[in-house]
């Protein structure tokens, strides 16, 4: 993995945003309710400064003032901006033409009236290859100094060029530190420290290890910063939501047809046409948890009271289920359930994905097809299909 990190002093000095703090600068606003609203139904939106165009001039034109509209159109309130960052820098320095993009997309999503999630999503793409996001900062001193270093550099950025009402910034996408969860804490800390010695009105997106799942997240102890949300990632059930999914964990890839709601009656079928014994169990399995709107509701009200017990505000910025092998009518309804126990609880959600294997639309040239029934089960109530003119 080549190293992209040594950033932070010339991040700074290329962009001429090497500006003191004065003391009411270095204060720490908590999450206004008018401000936490922004993040109540949000898409993500990758397949673009993640796993996107490689020249400047095809990320520009990926999505328009059009798109979003259409998107605020729909309904929502916010976006996610999974940003890969061997993308916006490498070994030199900061690439100031994907920059420039990044700072003119954010300038019109603001424009179409959406707040913008900006989520450093990971450190390479090979680490994303191995849903490592986080890759070695769990073993490595010196990235970890390099990736505070550079959080410093693009915090000081975002600070001079965008409104902290509006953009939210969110450091790590989903770590893993799977066999030392600690150590995510007090990087965490370190992060967002360094984040707001530079950035002291934005809110701060926090999260938890193994993936920002919601069991680790019950976990956490907040931090000593009252201007942060604390965020979590529902792909539960897992093998409904993934079935299909061949980069993932075999028990998925080549499931398909399973139901949700689950029980042991609907799963049999499915059950009793696996040969491997273990995934077969897994299916069996499923069925007997019952999985269904209740259920779904009793997990998320875990997260909603934990941000009660610490008094702060919570938000799951990815839940969606993989249309390649799931039935259509389960992945609506379990679209459905989900956002239902989330607005119930108070938490504001972005569902993965806007236009790939987890989406709501289709795009293709200037049209834009959308899923229907999706749409209504996120509260949605779009057109078919839209034709843009940029």
């Amino acid at each position: 993995m080549s190293r992209v990190w040594h950033l932070s002093l010339r991040f700074v000095l290329l962009l001429g945003l090497l500006l003191p703090l004065t003391s009411a600068q270095a204060q720490s606003p908590g999450v206004s309710e008018a401000r936490f609203a922004r993040l109540a139904r949000g898409v993500n939106l990758p397949l673009w400064f993640w796993y996107g165009p490689e020249d400047p001039a095809d990320m520009a034109g990926h999505f328009t003032p059009s798109d979003f509209e259409l998107i605020r159109a729909m309904g929502f309130t916010h976006v996610r901006i999974p940003i890969n960052l061997g993308t916006l820098a490498d070994s030199a320095g900061p690439r100031p033409e994907v920059l420039a993009v990044l700072d003119e997309a954010l300038a019109q999503i603001v424009a179409a009236d959406l707040a913008a999630i900006v989520d450093l999503h990971s450190l390479s793409l090979a680490d994303s290859d191995a849903a490592n996001y986080s890759g070695a900062l769990e073993t490595d001193d010196a990235l970890v100094e390099d990736f505070i270093a550079f959080w410093e550099g693009f915090g000081t950025h975002l600070a001079a060029t965008t409104d902290p009402e509006w953009v939210f910034i969110e450091p790590m996408n989903e770590p893993v530190f799977e066999s030392n969860p600690a150590r995510w804490y007090t990087i965490q800390r370190d992060l967002v420290a360094a984040i707001r010695a530079v950035a002291p009105e934005h809110t701060i997106l926090a999260t938890s290890t193994r993936w920002s799942n919601l069991d680790t997240f019950l976990t956490m102890e907040p931090l000593d910063d009252p201007n942060i949300v604390y965020n979590f990632h529902f792909y539960e059930p897992f093998l409904f939501t993934h079935q299909g999914a061949t980069w993932s964990w075999d028990a998925v890839r080549n499931l398909r047809d399973l139901p949700y709601p689950s029980s042991p009656e609907a799963v049999e079928p499915i059950a009793e046409r696996i040969s491997d014994a273990t995934i077969q169990g897994y299916v069996r399995g499923y069925g007997q948890e019952r999985w269904d709107a209740d259920r779904i509701a009793d997990r998320i009200g875990l997260a909603a009271a934990w941000g009660a017990q610490h008094g702060v505000r919570v938000t799951c910025n990815e839940f969606g289920a993989l249309k390649t092998n799931a039935p259509e009518d389960s992945r609506v309804r379990w679209t459905h359930d989900m956002r239902i126990a989330l607005e119930e609880a108070g938490i504001g959600w972005a569902m993965w994905e806007y236009d790939s294997g987890f989406g709501l639309v289709l795009r293709s040239g200037n049209m834009t097809l959308i899923d229907g029934p999706l749409a209504e089960a996120l509260g949605l109530t779009p057109p078919a299909l839209v034709v843009t003119m940029d």
